[in-house]
């Protein structure tokens, strides 16, 4: 049996910087953020921790960070709160000295080592248990963590370093990686996503998943304008002969991550009001409160705004408020549901022009939601999904943001926007500290 002994977690880009804590997927395993100079990865038991740790660390950014940074950013929500690095933000003017926004592009690139350590190590482990559908199935998990991290990172900044081994020692060679263009940065992702669609078997839906990958393919494709594959990869993350009333609105989840008291959901403690035990510093815009047609059912699962339990508008998609600032709350995070697959296929079967197919595949969502039937045209479909999309997916991760922006929307809708803002700035401490790394354009606007 080869002992195989590395680093899970070390700096990369010469930070460090240390993965949240305590996700566990396995009943009675603790996941490995790191494994010191004296463990190892030598058996199915601790490769399945170092797969759940990548988990872990994933819920760094999925808990503050760039989750609300980008709705902020964009016109479904404002900030009210008083941190000056998020207020940036809110304003559109995001410093490269901004130490929150260093944070996020510190905490993708903590899930990329994390998985690429597993990826490097885990083929040369010597187990029994660990068949080679076994070992592939965890490598499926281990590179979509990677593709859906360099996913956000290469929208919010552009062209980005693109790591794919592990960094283990403090080394210029190591650390010293110049930005790759976006369109290899993208290529990589679309090849760790068909690997992963391939080969995950293991279907909890607090993990990544087969049917997972085919979702996050389709939403790849669709940011490429690539409607065919769009098309087909959503079309086989909903299955033959899907019904979306068989699902509840925010029930509906392809994959999702889960939390725990242990772990704790903070996301109810910045939405929530100071009547719930929040801290309110994020608030639903006037604009998406209005975005939601009479009658549509999801606004009251999307928002509170009638002033009886609190004095202020406030977000309901994260609702354990018995938490409070203790940061123990269990809301889950939805990263693929199945309105977001119908919605894609609604989008890219327009772009070809089978606006009969496209507004079947809108209508499932607004039926659900208790609407009537839209017929979407070659006129207004841009509009029509843009807004369905607003009023279904809205306050639960980056979509409003990237959406204006892929549709060249966003000047239009977000007050202030130029084109440099499309994207946010590499940090001014890692291109000081790497001498082969280049700001991306987006500043001095």
């Amino acid at each position: 049996m080869k002992k195989i002994k590395a680093y899970l977690y070390l700096l990369v880009l010469a930070m460090f910087f240390q993965a949240c804590d305590g996700i566990n997927l396995e009943e009675g395993l603790d996941p490995i953020n790191s494994i010191p100079a004296n463990g190892a990865i030598n058996n199915i038991k601790s490769a399945t921790a170092a797969v759940i740790g990548i988990y872990d660390a994933l819920q760094a950014n999925h808990t503050d960070g760039m989750l609300f940074l980008a709705q902020i950013y964009s016109d479904e929500a404002v900030f009210t709160g008083t941190f000056p690095t998020r207020f940036e933000f809110n304003n559109l003017n995001v410093q490269t000295s901004n130490s929150t926004n260093d944070g996020v592009f510190t905490n993708f690139y903590v899930v990329i080592n994390n998985a690429n350590n597993v990826i490097e190590l885990l083929p040369e482990v010597d187990d029994p248990g660990l068949t080679p559908e076994v070992v592939n199935s965890f490598l499926g998990e281990a590179r979509m963590a990677r593709a859906l991290s360099y996913f956000y990172l290469t929208e919010y900044y552009g062209d980005v370093p693109l790591i794919l081994t592990p960094t283990r020692e403090v080394t210029a060679e190591a650390l010293n990686v110049p930005n790759s263009r976006q369109a290899d940065v993208y290529t990589q992702i679309i090849d760790d996503l068909k690997f992963a669609e391939s080969n995950i078997t293991q279907t909890n839906t607090k993990r990544f998943t087969s049917q997972a990958a085919s979702a996050m393919l389709a939403r790849a494709y669709l940011y490429q304008q690539d409607w065919s594959n769009a098309l087909a990869q959503a079309q086989k993350a909903l299955g033959t002969d899907f019904d979306l009333s068989d699902y509840a609105y925010l029930t509906d989840e392809i994959m999702y991550l889960g939390f725990t008291t242990a772990d704790g959901n903070v996301l109810n403690f910045w939405y929530g009001p100071a009547e719930l035990g929040g801290r309110h510093d994020v608030e639903p815009s006037a604009k998406y409160m209005a975005a939601f047609e009479e009658g549509d059912t999801r606004a009251a699962m999307s928002f509170d705004n009638s002033l009886t339990r609190a004095t202020v508008p406030f977000c309901v998609k994260y609702d354990d408020f018995s938490a409070g600032i203790s940061g123990t709350g269990t809301d889950p995070v939805m990263l693929f549901r199945y309105a977001e697959q119908l919605l894609i296929a609604a989008e890219a079967a327009a772009e070809m022009g089978d606006f009969t197919a496209a507004s079947g595949y809108i209508n499932q969502v607004r039926a659900r939601a208790g609407l009537g039937d839209v017929t979407l045209t070659a006129d207004n479909y841009v509009d029509m999904i843009l807004h369905e999309r607003m009023v279904e997916l809205g306050l639960e991760g980056p979509h409003r943001y990237f959406d204006l922006r892929r549709r060249g929307k966003a000047a239009d809708e977000i007050p202030g926007y130029q084109t440099c803002n499309d994207i946010w700035p590499i940090p001014q401490r890692d291109i000081d500290r790497n001498p082969n790394l280049e700001q991306n354009g987006c500043c001095n606007c």
